[in-house]
């Protein structure tokens, strides 16, 4: 078995281990030739096949993860390469910073529909694809299905995935994980797309249910004759896909086609499903509003606000030079009155119905779940949110601590920074009174994930911020979260967002 550090044919380095299942280990890797980060899996070979059944495992390997690499779409993860080193097969992958969907079931139990509806029409699309190319799953799951921090849904593992028409797949027997596997393949047919709709109907299922379809039935015949019964727990509005796509015969099932077209209606209203954790039972909408966000790391010297007289546009690519920040202020490029910072991150406008306004990085996915607003990196090690919360009665100290103690016992290795009120600066007699009414606090920390935030990783080292800011009868709970090693890089782009931000009523 691999171990952390070792490189695999002059190439590959394992960066750290992200999980093992039956067909092998999967790692966190670093290409070092195109320096870049992947996923390589490690095809875990039986000690008790002799030599030439280790040659068939590599070749078979070799085979399916040709296979897959045939497939191009970003519903699909990538396959880069296939490698053999001291006798193990390696697939090198595209690594999608994620949580598969078991994980988030585990976590959250049952999903609503539109975010089920969502998630299945994405892997009915990978599936289209990967059906029009002659390939089949063959596993289709949610332990194979990733959720990405930035909304993308994939289907991954097609390490057991085989071309139609394949001698090998008439001769594999039945592969897949119990519970997901389609009636005609305990009956020994071979693997064909119609397989993969039923095992991702019996996804969906599980999906708003909780569990696969037929589970505590006696075996096939008895659970097909069950499954009016089983379709009763499903909501009403997904009882047509879900009849259609679990039929027990093949040639009556329903195509990928018209599952998607009665799928697409019930999607989330952004098209993709919003991380998970906003809103969880017992808790408040404050604590989910404010950690399940994403914060904003408060400035070096606290809150700055934007002088009456300065006039910014929607967008800041046309701002005024006078003080509100131009497109060179908002990319990191020089300005009059600053050096350049050329690590800081091209930003945009981003102007909220509740009158607020942010500068949010340029290419983040903003995800919206009532009136919480998450922006995520492409790569999954960044996070920036906002939420204008009632601040009548409250201590944003108070406030602050609440969710620091949930949150620091769901974490690994917490460590509070600081956790105080800071100043509210400003430029003087020309800041407006409401400005000078501003209160600020301020909570820091660093902490292992996973935890509370559900895109959390085990094992990666966080930063976090969150400020709030008390405006009146409102509190503005800014987020900032990255990665620890991106922390330093992403400081300015940090900076950048907590100078721009107008809370409600402060738009000029």
């Amino acid at each position: 078995m691999g171990t952390p550090g070792q490189l695999v044919v002059k190439r590959y380095r394992l960066v750290r281990a992200l999980g093992q299942g039956g067909m092998g280990m999967v790692w966190e890797g670093h290409d070092t030739l195109l320096d870049r980060p992947v996923a390589v899996k490690e095809v875990l070979v039986p000690h008790r096949l002799d030599s030439r059944q280790r040659l068939q495992m590599l070749h078979r390997t070799s085979r399916e993860a040709r296979t897959a690499a045939r497939l191009n779409h970003r519903t699909i993860v990538a396959v880069y390469d296939v490698a053999e080193e001291d006798g193990h097969p390696w697939i090198i992958m595209e690594l999608v910073p994620s949580r598969s969907l078991d994980r988030v079931l585990a976590s959250e139990g049952p999903l609503s529909v539109p975010r089920a509806a969502t998630i299945a029409s994405e892997v009915l699309t990978a599936l289209s694809v990967a059906h029009t190319a002659g390939v089949v799953h063959r596993d289709v799951k949610p332990a194979n299905i990733l959720i990405g921090y930035d909304g993308r849904v994939v289907l991954s593992d097609f390490g057991i995935a085989t071309s139609l028409g394949d001698p090998y797949a008439q001769r594999s027997g039945t592969v897949g994980s119990a519970g997901f596997v389609a009636p005609e393949r305990l009956d020994g047919v071979p693997a064909a797309p119609e397989g993969d709709l039923w095992s991702l109907g019996a996804t969906l299922f599980a999906t708003v249910v909780g569990r696969p379809p037929f589970e505590n039935a006696l075996g096939p015949l008895a659970s097909l004759l069950t499954q009016d019964a089983e379709l009763d727990r499903v909501p009403d509005e997904l009882r047509p896909a879900l009849s259609g796509l679990l039929a027990k015969d093949p040639a009556r099932r329903m195509s990928a086609s018209e599952a998607k077209r009665l799928l697409e209606p019930l999607r989330s209203p952004d098209a993709a499903p919003a991380p998970a954790g906003h809103g969880g039972a017992g808790r408040t909408k404050l604590l989910a509003g404010v950690t399940a966000a994403v914060v904003i790391a408060g400035a070096i010297g606290g809150w700055a606000v934007l002088r009456p007289s300065e006039t910014a546009s929607a967008d800041p690519a046309r701002a005024s030079a006078t003080g509100a920040p131009t497109a060179s202020a908002l990319a990191g490029g020089p300005t009059a009155s600053a050096s350049p910072a050329p690590s800081r991150l091209p930003l945009k406008w981003y102007n909220a119905e509740r009158g607020w306004r942010a500068a949010v990085p340029r290419g983040w996915r903003l995800t919206i779940q009532e009136d919480y607003f998450t922006w995520a990196a492409p790569t999954g090690t960044a996070y920036f949110g906002v939420e204008v919360i009632d601040a009548r009665g409250r201590d944003p100290l108070d406030l602050l601590r609440e969710v620091e103690a949930s949150l620091s016992t769901s974490v690994r290795k917490y460590r509070r920074i600081r956790l105080a009120k800071v100043p509210a600066k400003h430029d003087g007699a020309t800041a407006p009174a409401s400005a000078k009414q501003q209160v600020v606090a301020e909570w820091e920390s660093t902490w292992t994930g996973p935890g509370y935030h559900s895109w959390a990783v085990k094992g990666v080292h966080y930063h976090e911020i969150q400020r709030m800011i008390v405006t009146g009868d409102q509190i503005s709970v800014l987020d900032w979260t990255t990665t620890r090693t991106e922390w330093p890089r992403l400081r300015p782009t940090m900076d950048a967002i907590v100078k721009y931000y107008r809370p409600p009523g402060r738009r000029a």
